[in-house]
């Protein structure tokens, strides 16, 4: 296997679960709809954001699987918007009292660089260039 499969394939096995994670979220929002709203959770705001990012999820494999060119690219900016939307998220939308800030800060930071690593790869930017002839 060649370092830009496995590369690309680990960019969307990270794909894939999260697209999958925000379908069962949104998914879970409909099916819970009267418990989130009784525990005054935001449950039109849960639905529109896991189907959002599903859908880009959605969009992103779709490309990638066509071969766009853009598709490293546009792998990059979901992976920023996803990262700024958490973190807008967790502090200003539904603002919870768990102790792992710093972890979470760290974690997804660090993995955010990995993703943007994986996707600016010379192998992997390879894999979505077009030869003109």
């Amino acid at each position: 296997m060649s370092k830009a499969t496995f590369q690309l394939g680990l960019l969307s096995a990270v794909l894939i679960f999260y697209t999958l994670w925000n379908l069962l979220r949104a998914a879970r929002a409909l099916l819970d709809w009267p418990v989130l709203v009784e525990y005054g959770a935001p449950a039109a705001y849960i639905l529109v954001s896991g189907a959002t990012w599903s859908l880009a999820g959605i969009f992103l494999s779709v490309k990638i699987l066509q071969g766009w060119r853009h598709s490293a690219r546009a792998g990059i900016g979901i992976s920023v918007l996803y990262w700024v939307w958490y973190w807008a998220d967790r502090l200003f939308i539904q603002q919870s009292p768990a102790p792992n800030l710093v972890f979470s800060a760290v974690f997804s930071t660090l993995f955010l660089l990995v993703l943007l690593l994986l996707w600016r790869s010379p192998d992997t930017q390879a894999l979505f260039t077009k030869e003109t002839e």
